[in-house]
């Protein structure tokens, strides 16, 4: 029995779990028998992304069995390894002298709340794929000092880690530098809170663009509407919003296409929720209503064809546009009403802890490996809960 999904025409809920349906589950017979275009592929060199590659990975994404080293190579992570000492990783992964005691905290929070969301994969059933998904913020933080922790690292490296396993954590952890900084946010170089932000802005843009009617809808509820409905979208890269086999489908297309990906699929949501922006009344029932539906929605294949074939042509130089004029609209508010040290990040921020002050990524990253303070393994220092 299936449960129509108003709002979503044409498409419904199962009773049947996720993981069960065809669209986004792959089987070890499908899996055996890969697409002409993957038999030869070689990942190292992104110039071999053709326009027939990119096709191929908006309608049935990367086979199972290939997408940690698909990711790995074209997201960018191989190179930005190779552009650092070796032992950089572990230098990073096993010192915490940089952390607030908050920020310590905040990843021991979501690493649990992570735990949950992929309760069913076997990575995080013990203490070890915990202690692997720790690492692996605790290193990114640190690498990347001017975003520091934000809500929702966790969830982007969880799924990260259920691609690669932990038996490749670093290179898990050089995709996720890769992703957040050239794939999903290069405009802030992987700040998230600051580039999920823009999103919001570049979405709402590009929507009085192609879809006006819904964007006056969505004003109904007030200016920071946007802001409450998509922020989570794009500061999560939609990991708490879809089924993560729906969000590495999206994922697969971010690593061959980029950013624009993500407005595309954002706008695809809007669209397809289109009656529930029209019957809500507030932004509240609207944000639970569509909450509720995303978390059971499971057609990759028809969210991904409404994002590529039903929002008409969305350029480059469009984007790029809608980035130039939304980055600056939100200079000019930060530079009318300045945000107070004390007050910390602002809650639309999802709670942004810097970790340190100044300075390159590059060279927080090399200063670590001279002075390297070493980080107990959380299960023996309570840093991490295990339950």
């Amino acid at each position: 029995m299936a449960i129509v999904a108003r709002g979503f025409p044409g498409l419904t809920f199962g009773t049947t779990p996720w993981s069960a349906t065809d669209s986004t589950k792959r089987t070890p017979a499908k899996e055996s028998g890969l697409a002409r275009c993957w038999q030869s592929f070689d990942f190292s060199d992104s110039s071999k992304v053709t326009p027939t590659i990119k096709e191929e990975v908006r309608r049935h994404g990367f086979p199972q069995s290939i997408r940690a080293d698909a990711y790995f190579f074209l997201s960018g992570g191989s190179i930005l390894q190779r552009q650092y000492p070796p032992g950089a990783y572990n230098a990073l992964a096993a010192s915490t002298s940089n952390l607030s005691d908050d920020a310590i905290y905040s990843v021991e929070d979501d690493v649990g709340n992570a735990r949950v969301l992929f309760k069913d994969t076997r990575l995080f059933s013990t203490a070890k794929g915990a202690e692997v998904l720790s690492r692996i913020i605790f290193a990114y933080i640190q690498h990347n000092p001017a975003c520091g922790y934000f809500k929702g690292l966790a969830s982007i490296a969880a799924l990260l880690l259920t691609a690669f396993g932990k038996e490749r954590e670093e290179q898990a952890f050089w995709t996720l530098v890769a992703l957040l900084e050239r794939r999903l946010f290069p405009s802030t170089n992987g700040q998230v809170p600051a580039g999920a932000r823009t999103d919001v802005q570049v979405l709402q843009l590009l929507l009085a663009q192609k879809l006006p009617a819904l964007v006056t809808l969505l004003t109904k509820f007030g200016a920071d509407a946007m802001d409450t409905f998509c922020y989570t979208w794009f500061s999560t890269a939609f990991t708490r919003v879809l089924p993560y086999e729906v969000v590495l489908r999206i994922w697969d297309c971010v690593v061959v296409e980029g950013p624009k990906v993500s407005l595309r699929v954002a706008m695809a949501l809007i669209k397809m929720c289109s009656s529930s922006v029209q019957s809500c009344t507030n932004i509240e029932v609207l944000c639970r209503v569509v909450e509720s539906r995303l978390s059971r929605f499971q057609d990759a294949n028809a969210l991904l064809s409404v994002a590529f074939r039903g929002l008409g042509s969305l350029s480059s130089t469009a984007v790029d546009a809608a980035r130039t004029r939304a980055s600056a609209s939100l200079q000019r508010s930060h530079s009318a009403h300045p945000t107070p040290l004390s007050a910390g990040a602002s809650s639309n921020a999802m709670c942004s802890l810097s970790t340190s002050s100044g300075g390159s990524s590059n060279s927080s990253s090399r200063t670590l490996l001279k002075q390297v303070s070493i980080w107990p393994s959380p299960k023996t220092s309570g840093i991490l809960s295990t339950a």
